[in-house]
């Protein structure tokens, strides 16, 4: 949803997939930005409730997020889409992040994702958004 996102420097829009299981107590979630700009850096957000917000603190790009924005962080969280422009995350369903602290992913549980990463127009420092997805758990 959300889509297609805004165009980064490659001249393509950022996409944000999933790979494994939509299956919460199997822990198998591995999230995927792709498109994204060279040796960029970036991670993931989550929101239990989707949104627009066109072109936030200056963004080149959208936020299909609103509410309560958990944020991947932590330590090997933030990373460089490096020389292939893609960063993958492998996440802990035990440990979702959100504002008031980590919680568990139930089923029935329904969670939006989507990357904001580093980018840049005409040399200008920018960031910009990844469309977005929602994954309902088992």
């Amino acid at each position: 949803y959300c889509g297609p996102a805004a165009q980064n420097s490659t001249g393509l829009p950022a996409r944000c997939s999933a790979r494994g299981s939509d299956v919460a107590a199997w822990n198998d979630v591995t999230l995927v930005a792709s498109e994204l700009p060279l040796n960029a850096s970036a991670y993931f957000l989550n929101s239990q409730s989707q949104g627009f917000v066109p072109n936030p603190g200056g963004s080149q790009g959208n936020l299909c997020l609103v509410g309560w924005i958990g944020r991947y962080v932590g330590p090997g969280q933030i990373q460089n889409s490096g020389s292939t422009g893609q960063i993958m995350l492998q996440v802990n369903l035990l440990q979702h992040p959100v504002p008031t602290g980590p919680l568990e992913v139930l089923p029935g549980d329904m969670w939006n994702f989507q990357a904001w990463y580093r980018d840049s127009v005409g040399g200008i420092a920018v960031s910009n958004f990844t469309d977005a997805f929602s994954v309902t758990f088992q």
